[in-house]
């Protein structure tokens, strides 16, 4: 099929079992077709609409892993697209929002800089061995059979955590994108740029939070932990960010100072309950801390006495090291013990996890 026969189906509105292998589509509005089993396997296009499209079993994959975008700068906004393939697609600058893309493949794509802001994903999408990068996944809908894991976001990381990328994307999307942002309703938004960069921390933790509640419900349970971890500290970075806000209340922010110090310690010493590796150094940290104290305090005592004194503490077991000791000393036993207990329980807790998740 030639460039000019395409133009002339697209006008009917309806086009059905076309193929368009391997060819270079470029600037062609297909918004408000009808797409039947239409072939675009191997093709490339280039600033292509499918706005408001129905597609059903169209195929847009690609022989292998592709070295250049075998889509760049599409438009598939408010598309309603079943049983449709990108595997092994190179996808960039596309925007897909609010889409509804039920049933389809993902599988060895790569996506980035994409738009699926308020996008609804239901039914079996396969995203296996795809890397999505630099793309924002705002209130993006993943129904109980799309199994997008961890492995899937390129670096363990999303677009709004990186300022400049997330600049990029915000503010270039008109050159490299698909045009003017416009809402559901075809107008051009009142959005702003730089409001979206400085509630992006707001926005990464709603998308972290969002994929823990999902990958849990799924039995994913460590890329649930893992989510929930980074939707932790994407809240510190967001309290953080609204001290600087003066429509923020200042009681709030007084509020907001402490959930920002205990953030910050749950997250130090603990990994909010995640790592092994902090929970070990919280404990051999504070063994050499009370150590030192206990050497400080008691004269006769050398630090290696010390030592022991401190990891019998840790362990709650007495030592008949120290006696006649003063308040203070006496008082570092107590809140040694105290702490020992505490931490020894949070490590109980940790290594549960760590084995469930084996």
């Amino acid at each position: 099929m030639t460039i000019e026969e395409l133009k002339s189906l697209i006008e009917t509105r309806n086009i059905a079992e076309v193929d368009l292998d391997g060819m270079t589509l470029e600037g062609l509005d297909f918004s408000g077709c009808t797409l039947t089993n239409v072939n675009f396997k191997n093709a490339h296009l280039r600033h292509c609409k499918f706005d408001e499209a129905v597609m059903d079993s169209c195929d847009f994959d690609h022989g292998g892993t592709a070295d250049e975008p075998t889509l760049q700068s599409v438009s598939f906004r408010k598309a309603e697209m079943n049983n449709c393939r990108f595997r092994y697609a190179y996808i960039v600058w596309s925007d897909f929002r609010y889409a509804r893309i039920n049933q389809g493949t993902f599988e060895d794509a790569v996506v980035d800089f994409c738009d699926f802001y308020r996008c609804f994903m239901e039914g079996v999408i396969i995203f296996k061995h795809s890397k999505f990068s630099n793309s924002s996944l705002y209130n993006t809908y993943f129904g109980d059979a799309a199994n997008i894991r961890r492995e899937n976001l390129r670096d363990g990381r999303i677009v709004q955590q990186d300022k400049k990328l997330y600049t990029k994307f915000l503010v270039d999307w008109h050159d490299y994108g698909t045009g003017v942002r416009s809402n559901d309703s075809r107008r051009v938004s009142d959005w702003s740029p730089t409001e979206a960069i400085k509630a992006r921390w707001a926005d990464a933790e709603d998308i972290y939070k969002t994929l823990n509640g999902l990958w849990a419900g799924k039995g994913y349970i460590a890329d649930a932990n893992w989510a929930y971890v980074q939707g932790r500290r994407m809240e510190r970075r967001r309290m953080m960010a609204d001290l600087s806000n003066p429509k923020i209340p200042f009681w709030e922010k007084v509020g907001n100072g402490w959930r920002i110090f205990t953030n910050s310690l749950s997250d130090l010493m603990f990994g909010f309950g995640e790592s092994m590796l902090k929970m070990i150094l919280t404990y051999v940290i504070l063994v050499f801390i009370f150590a030192f104290l206990f050497s400080e305090e008691v004269s006769p005592l050398a630090y290696i006495d010390a030592l022991g004194v401190s990891l019998k503490n840790m362990a709650g077991v007495d030592s008949d090291v120290l006696s006649g000791v003063s308040p203070f000393v006496d008082m570092l036993n107590v809140l040694q013990t105290t702490l020992g207990i505490l931490i020894t329980g949070i490590f109980g807790f940790i290594l549960g996890n760590k084995i469930r998740n084996q």
